[in-house]
């Protein structure tokens, strides 16, 4: 643990009180700005519960003292989200969240946040920006066609955002992954915690000490359903893991600590092993053809009333017809779907069957992909393969997203329980192909139980009272650690998060804030924000600042980049140069 970590003193806990308490203790400011056209800045900033609410206290107070007419409003999250998402809703002026990228390559896809809103990142650009220039970048680095390329397009991004400010980031908080020693050991403590959306190692490498056979996990989302409707699944960790747990991707997410270096590996489940050719295409140019062995002898988990193994039958059957194929990562033929106004149909997925367990993808002229990792920026690691003999049987739902039964997969568990917003019950198929193989294993635990939980508050009692043995994704209170380290039942560990939180904009050109829409006063707004004094304060001293979507630790993190250092004097010049006035 970090040496700071040990200076939570009481101090700090009556300072956190007063601020939260009473955001607007300094009293009004005695001048407010005012824009070029004599405008009074006036804006609201949303959060919603939480830390992100705590953050929000703060980074209101900042602007306050700088003399912006800043208030704040905390929203319930099902409005929050329907505003984040839908920003021409005209919702929110101004914003915080936060955003979990994920380690390269795996986080590739964070960057389509900002992308074009009416095209390619419609549905994840809660700002409505749109720069020309980043557009094109975004579709760059997933073609990039290696590391070095992809580094100098990555700083070029993070250059953009830093200049334009359609978010400020903010900060990257720690994460207090805390979990029971009575019961279970052998941990995997990597960023995010012992169990969050990419670590399903915990779960499967724990290791029982005692009589105990169900690993009790507690989290504060689940889904409404367990239909694989992919992209509603990964937005909660339990959904994330039980694609993990239940269904399989071609490879695992590998285990990663403190050297980001090892995301890039190859670590195979459904997939064996690749090889890369290329091919002409008929046309003047050559398709990248990935040639992927598929693992043998993996059992359904209805074997033994199907008598059906996994084949590349399967494979195809789910990348054609179940994998949400909206990705430029993909083996797409990306010139048909434009001819077909940007509709992707199953023919138009490159993805054939050479072998009782092979497949090829194949990209084509102008998308090949980086050679220097697996394609798994954003697919080939979450996408669970499906049965066909159950999908595209007769009397199978149409839509196979819907599908609303028989939740067969091939991985180490199965479905034994499920009830929305209450509980998850896995149970432990020990046919499981990874029995046989050293590197992977049968897990230990016989079931493993998702409970839900209405808050922080339960479910760290819940931690406390051994109903739970772990969290799923959710951090321990600062405030908590001394009491947590005293106690023989508990491990405390600290390791970086996953969630980077950031101030957004709606720069909606008819539905956002029009001061806002000034790059001059977004750049003032981010220098007088005093991100470390939002981390000793809001977060006990547990986090970090960031000033981009790529981690600090990351090779891709371009560092010195404009507009992140607290700096409220070159803020108020950049102001008053830009003829914006300051008065009663």
């Amino acid at each position: 643990m970090k040496s700071k970590k040990l200076l939570i003193s009481l101090g700090l806990a009556i300072v956190l009180a007063v601020a939260f308490a009473l955001p607007a203790c300094n009293g009004e400011p005695e001048e407010y700005w005012y824009t070029p056209e004599g405008e009074k800045i006036l804006f609201e900033i949303d959060t919603i519960g939480g830390r992100s609410n705590d953050i929000g206290v703060m980074l209101v107070e900042d602007l306050q003292d700088f003399g912006l007419d800043v208030q704040q409003q905390v929203l319930d999250s099902g409005t929050f989200y329907q505003y984040l998402y839908e920003p021409n809703l005209g919702g929110m002026e101004a914003f915080v969240s936060s955003e979990g990228p994920s380690p390269d390559p795996w986080g590739d896809w964070i960057w389509m946040m900002l992308t074009d809103p009416e095209n390619w990142g419609y549905l994840w650009n809660p700002t409505w920006y749109n720069d020309e220039r980043y557009n094109e970048l975004y579709i760059d680095n997933f073609l990039a066609q290696n590391m070095s390329a992809k580094q100098e397009i990555l700083f070029e991004m993070q250059e953009i955002l830093a200049e334009d400010l359609p978010v400020v980031f903010l900060i990257r908080d720690d994460f207090i992954a805390v979990h029971r020693t009575d019961n279970w050991g052998n941990w995997f403590n990597e960023m995010g915690g012992y169990v969050t959306w990419i670590n399903e190692h915990s779960i499967r490498e724990v290791t029982q000490l005692g009589d105990e056979t169900q690993l009790r996990l507690g989290a504060l989302t689940s889904m409404d359903n367990l239909n694989m409707d992919q992209n509603a699944m990964t937005y909660t960790h339990i959904g994330c893991l039980y694609l993990y747990l239940v269904y399989e991707a071609p490879i695992f997410y590998a285990k990663v600590d403190e050297d980001l270096s090892a995301a890039y590996d190859f670590v195979p489940k459904l997939a064996t092993g690749y090889s890369i050719s290329h091919e002409d295409d008929g046309e003047g140019g050559q398709n990248q053809v990935w040639t992927i062995n598929l693992r043998e002898g993996v059992k359904w988990h209805d074997y033994d009333t199907s008598g059906k193994n996994f084949t590349a039958d399967d494979a195809v059957y789910s990348m054609k017809y179940v994998w949400d194929r909206w990705s430029v990562d993909r083996p797409i033929n990306w010139t048909a779907v434009e001819a077909n106004d940007w509709e992707i149909l199953p023919e138009h997925v490159l993805v054939t069957k050479t072998g009782d367990y092979q497949i090829q993808w194949r990209f084509i002229e102008g998308w090949h992909q980086n050679e220097d990792f697996f394609v798994h920026s954003s697919w080939a690691n979450t996408r669970g393969v499906v049965p066909k003999h159950i999908f595209d049987a007769e009397g199978a739902p149409e839509d196979p997203m819907s599908w609303t039964g028989n939740y067969i997969g091939t991985g180490p568990y199965k479905v034994k329980e499920f009830v929305a917003d209450d509980y998850l019950l896995l149970e432990r198929f020990d046919d499981y192909w990874g029995k046989d193989v050293p590197e992977v294993g049968l897990p230990e635990a016989e079931q493993v139980l998702f409970k839900v939980y209405t808050g922080s508050g339960p479910l760290f009692l819940a931690l406390e009272a051994g109903e739970i043995d772990c969290t799923v994704g959710e951090t321990a209170p600062f405030a908590k650690v001394d009491e947590y380290e005293a106690n023989p039942d508990l491990e405390v560990d600290v390791v970086n998060d996953l969630g980077i939180y950031y101030l957004g904009f709606n720069l909606h050109p008819d539905m956002g804030y029009e001061p806002l829409q000034d790059v001059v006063l977004r750049q003032a707004i981010a220098q007088a924000i005093d991100k470390q004094d939002i981390i000793d304060v809001a977060l006990g001293g547990y986090g970090e600042t960031a000033d981009s979507w790529a981690y600090n630790e990351s090779p891709n993190h371009k560092d010195d980049l404009p507009n992140s250092d607290y700096d409220p004097t070159a803020a108020e010049t950049l102001l008053l140069d830009a003829g914006y006035t300051k008065h009663a």
